[in-house]
């Protein structure tokens, strides 16, 4: 991602998928294409539109909220929106971002929720350290740090090779309900 010029994308979705690999096809660009396998069981509607693209680039409000944003992508977006959801039966409103372009990132997206709800949680399955997700904590912090109700509280997979186990690996990856004590340790300030 860090590479100029490389273009990375990361669809949740089958809609996005279908956008973006048509985007990515389009492109003059180099592109890497990245898909999460436990998303390729994953239903949902596809436009029948042949010229339908999604652009490299742009990042997405999949849910509106207001107390607390949500900053994803691949699969943990779909976990967030299922947090989200869960969490909204306790009369939590959260907004869910999900990035699809981790390079070019939209950053104005994720300011622009960053300061609607001044509190941020970014969740990512991969490794903590050097991950996107310290990048985009730091793109918050410096940009939108007297609009911030709360430090960003980071979400990610532990800093452990990944393991085989099926039951092991669920461990070490965030899950929903890691990313709900996330949002409620940000919301009753518990850093």
């Amino acid at each position: 991602m860090h590479c100029p010029g490389m273009h990375v994308l990361y669809p949740a979705t089958p809609a996005d998928a279908k956008g973006l690999l048509k985007s990515a096809i389009r492109d003059n660009n180099p592109v890497v294409f990245l898909e999460h396998e436990l998303l390729y069981n994953s239903k949902g509607e596809v436009p029948d539109d042949p010229e339908f693209l999604v652009p490299i680039g742009t990042a997405e409000v999949k849910r509106s909220g207001e107390q607390v944003s949500l900053v994803g992508y691949g699969r943990m977006t779909i976990l967030a929106l299922q947090a989200a959801e869960e969490l909204a039966g306790e009369g939590v409103s959260c907004e869910v971002v999900d990035l699809r372009s981790l390079a070019p990132l939209d950053t104005e997206t994720v300011l622009a929720s960053a300061r609607k709800t001044g509190r941020v949680v970014v969740v990512e399955e991969c490794w903590r350290t050097c991950g996107l997700g310290a990048e985009i904590t730091s793109i918050i912090y410096e940009n939108c740090f007297d609009q911030l109700q709360a430090p960003v509280k980071r979400v990610s997979g532990l800093d452990v090779p990944k393991p085989y186990s099926r039951k092991i690996e669920k461990i070490c990856i965030p899950q929903a309900e890691t990313i709900k004590k996330a949002v409620r340790d940000v919301l009753s300030g518990n850093y």
